[in-house]
């Protein structure tokens, strides 16, 4: 068997797998086959263990591949069949349009262009992280590498470009990127926007390179890889020279990026091939040399599992704590030790507190990993007498550097090794560099602790450019993402409860702001939303604030005003309406927060007053933002006092 006909045969199925969903890309297929076969093939896998935790990864960022992805998983005997195959794109499949870990054997969620890169250097960093604690002499547990593959759309994203500088300052040699260099992108050849030197940048980014002229050549790419194992110093990018829509009718045109073949086209291409397979019937000659590759592999996994065995005698505490990690069992212990933590009673803001939160919680966790886009001395987001991470890969702070989009993306890639949990961390206003990560995030369910100050316009001085306004409403409407905003110490804690009780992606908003921290009810917070002042005489209306304006609230409150706290908006909306009403009531209603009004649309009618904030903010202190604001309290009493005379 000719090693190239197993290419031309999973060419072919990929656009089968196309035309038939009438949807998809054949050009790149048809360029990147022997890739991706190279890859597979070097590709340590567990066929009876997809989850394998010592295996190699594979990210597609460029997930427009999908359907050559899936074949090639078919042919190497990872889980998908031809019925798979043939619900290519089709509603609840385990072949959706672009790759995610839904489908087991994908290793990552991928769609958006130069993700993948930067997820791929989250892996890199959390399985070296793993290596350097759990690796003995004789006894490597860990050794497994990460394949990224990418096009030249992911070069041109800014977030790839973040990802591969840090990636070539850690030298991270266990990350091999494959470059498909089919010089097209939808629009054409990319002599119109992209004519940077790529092998002299990527040199400069202190990468290995290796260039593959023959694209079409899986030897030689194989060859490559074998080559790219062998560089102890750096990562690795292989640039392969390929044509886009390789052998069909639109052979090095960009129209074959997006445009589904016809059949009647795939029939030319497959003469032009020289396949002779029927629509989804591959040569069983050639599922059987796959099938015999990824036997062969089992040998590698048989003998790792009773090295595996050897350790547990050897090193038991490892060992145990080994599966702790796998099993995310550390999260459990500590859920039950945050409600014991120590009540302070002190003014301090509540990035100050999660400081506190933040380093009783790593005692006890030793998988959380994180850090700061260069401002962990202001945000307060690091671990204390632990040192950062460099090219010894032992320690849990990371200087992510000014990277803030690389920062969210990367934290990605750390929880996907499935063992470590991660925090990151910036400012507010700037989270619109990392928003498609956070969505990425949220989409895979994948536990990152984003952990974000300077959460309103009162930050002062800085002006404008660094306080945010609109940001939190986008992130408290993205689905699957757990927003708080707390007040104090309780709401922090429920943040944290929160997060260690269901694993999903955290974003706790913290202030700069000084508060007059004191103990609230904890089952309150953990509802989202709750009492934290029960009127003493007639109920007149109730103020529902977050964050630091929760203390503006009470200091605003008379004796016939209710204070509510809602630390988590999307939590309390989702209580039953009698819980809802309960704590509201049926009086007027007065909304307090520093930011957007869109958060509280569900609030809005006549016995709403919002004392929001819909506009940019200002250079000057944090004092005179509030007068000029109207949140000082004189001007928030007298808009209270005037809302309530109204009939």
């Amino acid at each position: 068997m000719k090693e190239i006909d197993v290419v031309n045969s999973l060419r072919v199925l990929s656009n089968y797998v196309i035309s038939n969903a009438k949807s998809g890309h054949p050009g790149i297929t048809l360029s990147a086959a022997p890739i991706f076969y190279a890859v597979f093939k070097n590709l340590k896998t567990d066929t009876n263990n997809l989850k394998y935790f010592n295996r190699d990864y594979f990210i597609a960022s460029a997930g427009h591949a999908s359907s050559l992805l899936y074949s090639t998983m078919y042919a190497f005997n990872m889980g998908i069949s031809v019925e798979d195959l043939k619900s290519f794109r089709k509603l609840n499949s385990k072949t959706p349009g672009h790759p995610e870990i839904s489908t087991l054997g994908v290793d990552c969620t991928t769609g958006p262009l130069g993700q993948g890169v930067a997820n791929a250097v989250g892996i890199s960093i959390g399985l070296k992280h793993l290596a350097s604690i759990f690796n003995k002499p004789n006894f490597n547990i860990f050794n497994n590498y990460v394949y990224c593959f990418l096009g030249d759309g992911c070069l041109m994203e800014g977030v790839a470009n973040e990802a591969f500088s840090l990636a070539g300052t850690l030298k991270l040699n266990n990350l091999i990127y494959i470059y498909d260099r089919n010089r097209k992108t939808i629009e054409g050849g990319i002599d119109i926007t992209f004519t940077e030197n790529v092998e002299e940048k990527f040199r400069a980014y202190n990468f290995n390179v290796i260039n593959v002229k023959d694209g079409n050549d899986p030897l030689k790419i194989e060859k490559a890889i074998k080559k790219a194992k062998k560089c102890k110093l750096k990562p690795t990018i292989i640039i392969v020279d390929t044509l886009i829509g390789f052998g069909s009718h639109l052979e090095d045109n960009e129209q074959s990026h997006g445009k589904p073949f016809t059949f009647e086209e795939v029939e030319k291409l497959k003469q032009k091939l020289n396949v002779k397979d029927e629509a989804f019937c591959v040569n069983p000659e050639v599922l059987d040399f796959c099938h015999k590759i990824s036997e062969d592999k089992q040998q590698i996994i048989s003998s790792e599992k009773q090295i595996l065995e050897e350790y547990k005698k050897v090193y038991p505490k490892e060992y145990e704590m080994l599966n702790k990690f796998l099993n995310m069992e550390y999260c459990k212990d500590i859920a039950k030790k945050l409600q014991n933590f120590e009540v302070l009673s002190e003014k301090i803001s509540t990035r100050e507190l999660n400081h506190k939160v933040l380093n009783f919680v790593a005692s006890y966790v030793p998988n959380l990993i994180g850090g700061a886009a260069d401002v962990g001395s202001s945000t307060l987001t690091y671990i204390e007498n632990e040192k950062y991470i460099n090219e010894d890969m032992r320690y849990r702070n990371i200087h992510f550097g000014v990277r803030e989009h690389a920062m969210s993306a990367i934290s990605n890639g750390l929880t996907l090794t499935n063992a470590l949990l991660t925090f990151c961390s910036c400012y507010l206003s700037f989270t619109d560099y990392c928003k498609n990560a956070i969505r990425m995030s949220a989409l895979m369910n994948l536990p990152v602790f984003y952990q974000i100050t300077h959460d309103d316009i009162f930050v002062g001085e800085d002006g404008p450019t660094h306080q945010p306004v609109e940001h939190l409403v986008g992130f408290r409407a993205m689905p699957n993402l757990m927003v708080f905003r707390p007040f104090n110490l309780t709401e922090i804690l429920a943040a944290y409860y929160t997060y260690f009780t269901t694993l999903k992606p955290m974003f706790l908003v913290l202030s700069k702001t000084k508060v007059n921290s004191f103990a609230t009810s904890f089952e309150g917070a953990l509802k989202g939303g709750y009492v934290v002042k029960k009127e003493s005489a007639t109920h007149l209306a109730t103020i529902l604030a977050t964050g630091s304006q929760v203390e503006l609230a009470l200091s605003v409150a008379d004796e016939n005003t209710r204070v509510v706290s809602v630390p988590n908006l999307e939590l309390f909306n989702s209580q039953q309406k009698e819980y809802i009403s309960e704590v509201l009531g049926d009086k007027k209603l007065i909304i307090i927060e520093a930011l957007s009004s869109y958060s509280f649309y569900k609030f809005n009618s006549k016995n709403t007053l919002f004392i929001t904030n819909d506009n940019f903010g200002a250079s000057g202190t944090s004092a005179e933002l509030q007068k000029a604001y109207g949140f000082d309290e004189q001007s928030v009493k007298q808009k209270i006092k005037n809302f309530l005379k109204e009939k």
